[in-house]
């Protein structure tokens, strides 16, 4: 199977690295040409649990890609998901099958402006990575994947899928309610994105503080509000099991947020995407979330002082 990774970013890297290694053809996209060079030249360096090793996978930008993809699995940042999917319908045929894995509320909406909601997969994950540099990620930790076709149909094409990515080493079954899963994702990062990158803490340093129960519950209670209102039945102690087993050192306690990463390098980030989402929709529903609005108003403030240092 011919799969494109649309968006080599850290957890791009991760699941094209595992992909390319269980013998899939494998081509990561990313606009970033260091990255892309430095991956074509030398393979992709991957460092886990086992060591590091080299990865040889094929890379390219974009517009440069010229095969066709079996599947297509999305993984740039919310905000970068309309231009990624531009500059890759040329790559895309009706029997394509796309898969989003992207955080944050959004996404979906996105992608079916240009493709049939026929070939459009959608899912969530727990893994965790970091990009450490130019063609070197860490991918540190386990992890789970949830998937389904957008509409609940084409289940022979959605267990194949499935069967790929564990295949792959990538633990991986069918979710029952896919809008559900996304919101309970955008949830668990609506915590851990912000308040790692506010604290400039580990997941796990997060976690050893005393009342951080309360603090969790606070911003789960309110998106839960909001989720009921649209309908989605999220269930906030699922939410905060899940929170709690990633400071576990045996899942992602030593991971810092992408979020993190993106503050200290001055780039955007997808605070827009989760809990300015969720404010979004609590204003249509008039349901007060003040524990998201400020965080969402400090990471904004962060955001535009770190780019403005660093431009």
């Amino acid at each position: 199977m011919n799969i494109i990774i649309a968006g080599a970013g850290a957890m791009g890297c991760r699941f094209g690295s595992a992909l390319a290694d269980s013998s899939c053809q494998v081509t990561l996209l990313d606009d970033w040409q260091e990255h892309i060079h430095k991956i074509n030249r030398d393979g992709l360096i991957v460092t886990n649990e086992k060591g590091s090793s080299q990865v040889l996978i094929r890379a390219s930008l974009p517009g440069k890609c010229d095969h066709k993809a079996d599947l297509m699995i999305f993984f740039t940042k919310s905000m970068q998901t309309e231009s990624m999917i531009k500059s890759c319908l040329h790559l895309i045929t009706e029997k394509t099958e796309v898969l989003t894995l992207q955080n944050g509320i959004g996404n979906i909406e996105v992608l079916s402006q240009y493709i049939s909601e026929n070939q459009l997969f959608a899912g969530t994950t727990t893994y965790a990575a970091n990009l450490e540099g130019p063609g070197t990620v860490e991918a540190f930790g386990s992890g789970t994947i949830e998937m389904m076709h957008v509409k609940g149909e084409r289940k022979k094409q959605t267990k194949k899928i499935v069967s790929i990515l564990n295949e792959a080493g990538l633990r991986t079954e069918l979710s029952a309610d896919i809008l559900k899963s996304i919101w309970e994702k955008a949830a668990f990062n609506a915590v851990l994105n912000p308040l790692c990158t506010l604290t400039s803490s580990t997941v796990g340093t997060i976690g050893t503080y005393g009342a951080i129960v309360d603090v969790v519950s606070g911003i789960l209670k309110e998106v839960e509000l909001v989720a009921h209102a649209e309908n989605v039945p999220l269930d906030r102690q699922k939410v905060m099991r899940v929170i709690d087993s990633v400071f576990d050192p045996a899942m992602s306690a030593h991971h810092y947020s992408s979020m993190y990463h993106d503050i200290q390098k001055g780039r955007p980030t997808e605070i827009d995407f989760l809990n300015g989402a969720i404010i979004q929709k609590a204003q249509k529903h008039k349901i007060a979330v003040p524990y998201n609005t400020l965080i969402y108003h400090l990471i904004k403030m962060l955001e535009n002082n770190r780019i403005a240092i660093t431009t």
